[in-house]
């Protein structure tokens, strides 16, 4: 699979040449760490019309050990790694990494920041977002407990939305280029100047919609997929409310699951389907207000209605999920004394950030790779209307305050078509990113097979995740054998009889 060596291929080309990839140092203490061959990708940042735009990627290739039973295999592709967030970057994240290459076993692994991530050149860097975002990991954003008008709460996103797309425009960028299809594009020429004929391709999340993008722009150039805790690109494309009911029913099938295990659940849950609706109507009806202090700052009221419920279970499903249970049951019963630890007051922070993450970058993708299928600021609005809680979820409804569509094919939202193999790992407690998605592509990609991993939410890091992906990597036509899905045990149920709404209404 090795056509020539990165060394000779590079000695090909001219100074200045595009696409151009030179040795370079590392740029992260991480990868020296690991030994990696680091290298500096150079591109056009719009493919079809070069101009005086370039984009410059970091790519580093990690060799497996001398001696191990592949690293002689001239059979065996490297693994090309698709970060997600979209904009995370985990180069600086040694643990990190170092599971990916447990995952491959003695394989050649490939992994760089897309263009756009932190590391690249230019980085889309938005950190003002940060402050409003409801999407990660950060529980006290005012889209969701800064008031309890949601179109006041819609406002606060917006403007920070409009503002990162000001700022990117005026810095010279042309933010529709920053898309799974551009990123499909420079992917497959680092292959090529890397001399590879075939890769394998491992995506992480939305990277994993990536992978599904590379599957279908670039077919001839794939051996074989892993959809990790996959979120597919043409499935973001649909109406936000989506994201929101498909996240209630994991709550709720937590909930069932808890009836049909423990029988003093469903005595204390006899409706248990109706039971997180009546959570949520609860704290709609009265809210729950902490008041937060930090530094100099005065005090601030944060508000938690059933939108902030649904946001704040949606990221902590799966630390929370034995608790459910009885939590829900506490709210309906007017009993609010668990709040406070369950909407980690104790965390708030006034100026939170995203480690990792460019912001600008998340954005653009999310944006751009809708194409023409973004929504009017009529539509978002009157979505939010409808159902505030989608100010907590997946943001396509905000990509109606960016400021153009992406620059991408009309087929670019259809999904991938084809026989290469794949196969997809989700997490039981994973809201956002559950077997559903997999059920769905099955239906262009029939050579994919996934497995669910028990007790487990997104990211699922266990001995099973790195077997099956060696096995699958070994032999990708043949069934894995996911016997060891259910390796970690859930936890325990907690199951305790609620307390009258009149012992412990605040």
């Amino acid at each position: 699979m090795l056509l020539t060596a990165p060394s000779h291929a590079q000695s090909q080309q001219e100074e200045g040449e595009l696409p151009r990839l030179d040795s370079t140092e590392c740029p992260t203490e991480a990868l020296r760490e690991l030994d990696a061959s680091c290298y500096s990708f150079h591109a056009p940042e719009n493919w079809n019309a070069p101009g005086d735009n370039r984009v410059t990627l970091p790519v580093a290739v990690i060799e497996p050990e001398p001696g191990g039973e592949q690293a002689t295999n001239t059979e065996a592709p490297p693994v090309f790694f698709f970060p997600g967030g979209p904009g995370f970057s985990s180069l600086d994240n040694r643990e990190y990494l170092e599971q990916l290459l447990k995952d491959v076993g003695e394989r050649t692994l490939v992994t760089m920041d897309h263009r756009g991530f932190p590391h690249a050149d230019p980085a889309l860097e938005c950190p003002d977002y940060a402050a409003v975002s409801p999407y990660h990991n950060i529980l006290h954003t005012p889209a969701i407990t800064a008031s309890l008008d949601p179109m006041h709460r819609l406002e606060l996103i917006t403007s920070e939305v409009e503002a990162c797309y000001r700022k990117l425009s005026e810095a010279g960028i042309d933010v529709a280029q920053y898309n799974a299809h551009a990123v499909s594009r420079d992917v497959d020429e680092i292959r090529q100047l890397l001399g590879y004929e075939q890769i394998d391709a491992f995506g992480s999340s939305t990277g994993s919609g990536t992978v599904a993008s590379f599957i279908q722009y670039h077919p001839e150039s794939i051996r074989a997929a892993i959809f990790g805790w996959p979120w597919f690109n043409h499935l973001r494309n649909r109406p936000p409310v989506d994201e929101l009911y498909t996240a209630k029913q994991a709550f709720t099938d937590t909930l069932a699951l808890c009836a049909a295990e423990d029988e003093a659940c469903r005595e204390m849950l006899p409706n248990w389907m109706q039971a997180f609706d009546r959570a949520r109507r609860t704290l709609d009806g009265r809210p729950f207000v902490a008041h937060v202090t930090h530094a100099e700052q005065d005090d601030q009221a944060l508000y938690f209605d059933g939108a902030a419920l649904i946001d704040t279970l949606y990221l902590t499903l799966a630390s929370d999920y034995a608790e459910l249970p009885s939590l829900v049951a506490d709210i309906e019963a007017g009993d609010y004394s668990r709040l406070a630890e369950f909407f980690r007051i104790e965390d708030y922070d006034p100026e939170p950030e995203a480690p990792a993450y460019a912001l600008g970058y998340f954005l653009a993708h999310v944006c751009s790779d809708m194409g023409s299928n973004r929504p009017s600021q009529d539509d978002s609005i009157a979505a939010v209307q409808r159902e505030p809680a989608v100010l907590g979820f997946e943001p396509p409804w905000l990509c109606a305050w960016w400021g153009k569509d992406g620059d991408v094919p009309a087929e670019h939202n259809d999904p991938p078509v084809g026989e290469t193999p794949a196969l997809a790992i989700h997490g039981q407690m994973d809201p956002c990113c559950g077997p559903r998605w997999s059920q769905h592509l099955q239906r262009t990609l029939p050579n994919l097979q996934y497995v669910e991993m028990q007790a487990l939410g997104h990211n699922p890091v266990n001995e099973c995740r790195s077997t099956m992906i060696q096995a699958f990597l070994d032999d990708p036509h043949s069934p894995v054998d996911a016997s060891c899905h259910d390796e970690v045990e859930r936890d325990p149920w907690v199951v305790e009889p609620p307390a009258t709404a009149a012992e412990n209404r605040p």
